[in-house]
């Protein structure tokens, strides 16, 4: 059975750059299922998962020009979970929908204390200590981390994907919210709850 050639990254941006809408075609066949995953880790549903890679491809049309990424995958999967959590919020607006991305989110609720409005702009500071504990990670540690708390993907992927075990995978995530925990409090932004 033959493998489906997929195009470079690169001549895939050529095509966005263009504005030939073959860029589209390129993309999902090289990373609809990619992204896809995304969308369901995030929003839990088939059919909003579909909606989110079909916007995230239009999104992706809009941006190239005049954006010209380095990283295509990690440009659509930036896009992609933008589009799913604004989708996952609008499906909880009114009821409370299981999915990955709360189960992940309410792991690390542990370590993050709610802000109020007039604190958001420690969110920054924040963002800056949580760049730097995940630059400090050995690759693996960084892989599970984002895996989890970036992609929302599930423990049991996670552990399929590193050919470990879920327990192993469990046990790395709990030293890394607890990691992360005293780094915060070292730096005077943890709270108790």
């Amino acid at each position: 059975m033959k493998t489906k050639e997929h195009l470079s990254d690169e001549e895939i941006i050529e095509l966005y750059w263009i504005r030939n809408e073959k860029a589209i075609d390129a993309t999902d066949s090289k990373y609809g299922k990619y992204l896809y995953t995304i969308a369901y880790n995030i929003v839990h549903n088939h059919m909003d998962s579909e909606e989110c890679v079909n916007d995230t491809y239009l999104g992706t049309w809009n941006r190239i020009p005049p954006e010209r990424p380095n990283l295509l995958q990690v440009f659509l999967s930036r896009i992609m979970r933008n589009i799913a959590i604004d989708k996952f919020r609008q499906n909880t607006a009114t009821k409370r929908v299981p999915s990955e991305l709360q189960i992940s989110l309410d792991e690390l609720d542990e370590c993050i204390a709610d802000v109020s409005e007039n604190e958001r702009y420690l969110m920054d500071e924040i963002a800056k200590i949580l760049n730097g504990f995940l630059q400090e990670l050995n690759e693996q540690d960084e892989f599970i981390f984002v895996c989890r708390y970036y992609y929302s993907d599930r423990i049991n992927a996670i552990a399929k994907m590193l050919k470990t075990s879920e327990k192993e995978v469990s046990r790395r995530l709990a030293a890394l919210r607890k990691d992360l925990k005293q780094r915060l409090e070292k730096e005077g932004h943890y709270f108790e709850k």
